[in-house]
């Protein structure tokens, strides 16, 4: 049985909590919030001890797995604390963003490089929450890429509402791997989520974009991704679930798969993610979605902030990295 400790009283915090309390091979033992009415309402639900600070926990508690379910602006300091305690850690996403996740700048990965370089350095687990990538239709994409179902990909296609902008970016990011270098469109200093339209190159000679607004509505697929082989092309979209696959060049149907009605792939999305990392602990292997993905992920978007900041120049992921550990 996986010992669980929930950080967090709030909603997706209670929610992460209920989802490991309730698989069969885990259980939350403890939970920690620093506010007294978040504390005792998630006391009373798991029916648990309460800590009111991380030091307290740790002090009292054997939990081996930590669900850190804190707010972006905040998350680094707690992670590194439970990190050197020899603490296993599961967060949210993104990794960091003190001016919101649809903001990320170049200085949160600065701030996220020092618990990077803990986790790196140690023997625990580290993952955060892309649970996209258990959603059916984002996970036949996936298989179907990596499987060369497609051929050999050419391009990508990809854009999303901000409520969905970390998970697109770790989703090319699954499929492609991490790109060489980015350059953007878009002025970071707009009100409400700059919108931005970002060209993307990988070693490989591969090409692709991304587009980002709040504009797009959710009756239009709050996010797709397309990847285009020489063979066939596919494309999956939203919440729900949409999937196609075409042959390239003719547009030929070769598969055609969608969620069944009233049975939405973003709820149970969760439900699987945390099947994932309680397998990965009682197996000894790493997070479904794990550190790398998680820095990754930020590495990208500040990459984007420095093109924007530098009136879309091309900018090179490596020096963006090695920039942050200085």
């Amino acid at each position: 049985m996986v010992k669980c400790a929930l950080i967090s009283g709030r909603g997706m915090g209670m929610m992460h909590g209920g989802n490991f309390h309730n698989h069969p091979d885990a259980e939350v033992v403890a939970v920690c919030d620093m506010d007294p009415g978040l504390l005792e309402k998630a006391k009373e639900h798991f029916g648990v001890p309460g800590y009111s600070s991380i030091e307290d926990l740790l002090a009292n508690c054997d939990a081996e797995l930590v669900l850190l379910i804190v707010n972006e602006t905040r998350r680094i300091p707690p992670l590194r604390e439970l990190l050197e305690a020899g603490r296993n850690v599961f967060t949210e996403k993104p990794l960091c963003g003190l001016q919101g996740q649809a903001t990320v700048r170049e200085a949160d990965l600065a701030i996220a490089a020092p618990a990077i370089a803990t986790w790196r350095e140690s023997d625990q687990k580290f993952g955060i929450d892309f649970n996209y990538r258990f959603m059916e239709h984002f996970r036949k994409l996936h298989d179907d890429v990596v499987e060369g179902r497609l051929g050999e990909i050419k391009m990508v296609h990809a854009r999303a509402h901000f409520n969905c902008w970390s998970h697109i970016i770790d989703q090319i990011l699954w499929n492609m791997g991490t790109p060489i270098w980015v350059s953007v469109v878009g002025d970071p200093n707009e009100g409400g989520g700059w919108k931005r339209l970002i060209h993307i190159g990988w070693e490989n000679g591969v090409v692709g974009t991304l587009t980002g607004t709040n504009l797009w509505g959710y009756d239009d697929h709050p996010l797709r991704v397309k990847i285009l082989g020489d063979k066939s092309y596919a494309e999956a979209r939203g919440l729900d679930g949409s999937y196609l696959l075409r042959k390239a060049g003719n547009s030929e149907i070769e598969e055609k798969w969608e969620n069944e009605p009233g049975k939405p792939e973003m709820p149970e999305s969760f439900k699987r993610m945390a099947d994932g990392v309680v397998k990965a602990m009682q197996n000894d292997q790493p997070f479904p979605a794990d550190g790398e993905a998680a820095w990754n992920e930020l590495l990208f978007e500040a990459a984007v902030h420095r093109s924007a900041l530098q009136n879309g120049a091309r900018v090179y992921l490596s020096d963006v990295d090695r920039a942050a550990f200085v």
